[in-house]
């Protein structure tokens, strides 16, 4: 396969590659689960209800906040692509908000529930999803304009690396799943940056790469109509979102192209004008709008003050430096509604690590080839124009609040100009014999990483439940008549970390409530129950709610239980299952009968987050049978008085739960009082311990106590576990404590 061949199957399978994760994003995503998607959704919806656009004028952004404000490029472009989807005409302008239906326990759980609503799918919302997909559609644009231009300049393997970054970029990608106007206003900033290029190169005459490669393709000459394009897509980037005006740059330095050039000053002020052919109308006109229907010219009272920005000094840009290591994590990865949807800490140290590395490219010198440097110039003062914008308005919101949501979404405008310089850079550490394969190589690594965080990231963001055949077992547990608790697994816990509970649902009948399912992990306490993890959610950790599930239904769902608190020990817990709808709770029966409260459905065991530590040991620990020692016996102060504090270790796994006796007696050896019971109180029997294991077990002091034998039993035989001291025997196989001060 010859050169330019292979350069257009890898570019293809590139592009095939961005779009196909971008779909898979767009409906795996769950609705409304990235920033202001809702409102967004809503522009493009009332635009097919009301035939046109919306007026922000016509409501009290008081009581009803819209982004009725933002230029419209993007929304009719997927209210275009839309068209196919039936969408009721509004009776009224402006028509009411789009009706949702929340997730009520949105954000409320150690995993999952980051999705905000709920029952918003492909087939109730069909309009979501090809709006979803417009985005996608137009950063596919974006990404191919830039591989074209970089290709022009630097040579197919750089283009190829600069497309890569733009297109697997997780903020770009994120977004491209997405109803919204940063992902399509970043499109649109490589098409206008890549269209300058690829003008700018052909009027300095340069018709070979940077790097020394020689160009096979002779680029026709700029005409009067490329300015008009030019033009005309600035005001286009422009009407995408207001803050795209930074793109004035790219036809101001192609001007400044045209004067640094041996051409006629006719010239040039031809190919201005032509630019502000293709500007000024559709730009103007925009503001023309603003300005009769809303009083706002810019359109960005609602959102950026202008004012209060121009008049910000150099320091105030201080007040953003504690917060950019969260503003590098939310650009690089935040697969969110903002702030809740972060990597692992490694990918944001690879990309500093790899950001830092490329950069310094731009260090080494390069001899071959023709420089142009309004090129770089030219995408460098378009990345510093949108990083001015956006830390002039996190510098201002700290000013006036002392804290800012990162937000970096705004900040995406600025990738395509970064991929350039990133696979520029990069480009400049090798020589021409390794720099094709060092690029390959390099392009390589962002769909992996894109497509490593789609099979297992986003999963792990928005877990769901796993729809399988409905078993055969049942733990007889029903609620409301209608939601069979089918199975229960339960893996230990300890305090402090994450464990899996798995519960399998069957629907014994059609469904048409969601039914909150309630998780409490309890363990007894004086008069009730203490509670050591909760989690309350929709099934699927939210995802699948089970309004719509039909009879037979059945659903295997993974919640996350993070328990808390202090423990004596390895202790035995509870876990209650019961369900609610609406916040009331519904009829429990178990096998027919009713259950009462809490409906228990399963017991396990939560560890300390590590092993107690006895304080005060004994010089020799006393060991009964062959798996149990007594540690040390301390005396304690409790709010119900003195207590006899007792420190087991298990050095194995017993297999019967053994009984403590403790019996106190007096100077005369008279028994004051006889404490037997299972340790802990019996909140940590003897057979879930195991090796390590230490436990506190406690027991009250009566007065008139001076001594106590301790040791342990068989409440099924009665017969004592042998007792033995630095290997020797103690008599009755009890140990004595002193209890004199």
């Amino acid at each position: 396969m010859n050169a330019p061949r292979r350069h257009l199957w890898l570019i293809t399978g590139l592009l095939l590659l961005y779009f196909v994760a971008a779909v898979g994003m767009a409906f795996r995503l769950p609705a409304h689960a990235t920033p202001n998607e809702l409102l967004n959704f809503e522009y493009v919806q009332v635009m097919r209800q009301i035939r046109g656009l919306p007026n922000r004028g016509l409501v009290d952004s008081e009581v009803r906040y819209t982004e009725w404000h933002q230029p419209p490029l993007y929304f009719t472009w997927a209210a275009l692509v839309g068209l196919s989807v039936p969408v009721e005409p509004s009776a009224v302008n402006p028509p009411p908000p789009i009706a949702v239906e929340e997730n009520p326990h949105y954000l409320s759980t150690p995993r999952g529930n980051l999705n905000p609503v709920v029952h918003v799918t492909p087939r109730t919302t069909p309009l979501l999803y090809t709006s979803r997909l417009a985005a996608a559609l137009l950063g596919l644009v974006g990404v191919a304009m830039l591989y074209r231009a970089g290709r022009r300049v630097y040579g197919p393997w750089v283009g190829l690396l600069m497309a890569s970054i733009l297109a697997f970029q997780p903020g770009y990608l994120h977004l491209s799943g997405s109803v919204n106007n940063d992902m399509p206003l970043t499109a649109m900033v490589a098409i206008i940056m890549s269209s300058a290029v690829l003008l700018l190169q052909n009027e300095l005459g340069i018709r070979n790469y940077e790097l020394g490669i020689q160009s096979t393709r002779h680029s026709p000459p700029a005409t009067r109509y490329s300015y008009l394009i030019l033009g005309l897509l600035t005001a286009l980037t422009i009407l995408t979102k207001a803050n795209g005006v930074f793109v004035l740059i790219f036809p101001a330095v192609v001007l400044l192209g045209h004067l640094l050039a041996p051409l006629r000053p006719g010239r040039t002020l031809a190919a201005a004008g032509w630019v502000a052919l293709g500007l000024l109308p559709l730009w103007a006109g925009w503001l023309w709008l603003n300005t009769v229907r809303m009083a706002d010219t810019l359109g960005l009272s609602g959102s950026l003050p202008v004012g209060r920005v121009l008049a910000l000094g150099p320091l105030d840009f201080g007040h953003v430096i504690p917060f950019l290591p969260a503003v590098w994590r939310s650009y690089w990865l935040d697969w969110s509604a903002g702030d809740v949807g972060y990597g692992p800490d490694w990918l944001y140290a690879f990309w500093l690590a790899a950001v830092g590395f490329m950069l310094l490219g731009w260090s080494k010198r390069v001899t071959s080839g023709k420089r142009s440097p309004l090129v770089t110039l030219m995408v460098l003062l378009g990345f510093l124009g949108i990083s001015y914008l956006y830390f002039a308005v996190k510098a201002l919101t700290v000013k006036e609040a002392g804290w800012m949501v990162p937000e970096a979404r705004w900040w995406l405008p600025g990738l395509p100009a970064l991929a350039w310089l990133l696979a520029a850079g990069y480009a400049r550490w090798w020589p021409a014999r390794r720099r094709a394969a060092a690029c390959a190589v390099a392009a390589a690594v962002p769909p992996l990483i894109a497509f490593g965080l789609l099979l297992f990231h986003l999963p792990a963001l928005y877990p769901q439940a796993e729809r399988v055949t409905p078993p055969n077992e049942s733990t007889g547990v029903v609620y409301d008549g209608a939601l069979e608790l089918a199975v229960v697994t339960i893996e230990p816990l300890t305090i402090g970390r994450q464990a899996d509970l798995s519960l399998t649902w069957r629907a014994a009948a059609d469904l048409d409530a969601d039914y909150t399912i309630a998780t409490q992990l309890l363990i007894p306490a004086a008069g009730g129950w203490r509670k050591l993890a909760e989690h309350n959610s929709f099934p699927g950790q939210g995802m699948n709610p089970t309004a719509g599930w039909r009879a037979g239904d059945a659903y295997r769902d993974r919640l996350t239980l993070v328990p808390s608190g202090e423990l004596n020990g390895p202790t035995a817990a509870l876990v209650q299952v019961a369900a609610h709808v609406a916040g009331q709770d519904v009829a429990t029966t178990a096998n027919g009968q009713a259950l009462g409260a809490p409906p228990i459905v399963a017991s396990t065991v939560v560890r300390p987050a590590a092993p107690l530590v006895a304080p005060d040991p004994l010089a020799e620990p006393v060991t009964f049978g062959e798996a149990i020692r007594l540690l040390s016996v301390t005396v304690e102060q409790t709010a119900g008085g003195p207590a006899l504090v007792l420190w087991w270790a298990a050095g194995g796994a017993p297999t019967v739960d053994y009984t403590v006796f403790v019996h106190l007696l007096d100077d005369a050896g008279a028994v004051v009082a006889q404490l037997d019971g299972p340790p802990n109180d019996g909140l940590s029997p003897t057979t879930i311990w195991r090796a390590g294991d230490v436990i506190r077990d406690v027991r009250p002091l009566p007065d008139g106590a001076t001594r106590a034998l301790v040791g342990l039993y068989d409440p099924a035989t009665g017969q004592r576990l042998p007792a033995t001291q630095a290997g020797q025997p103690l008599p009755d196989n009890a140990y004595t404590i002193s209890l004199n001060p």
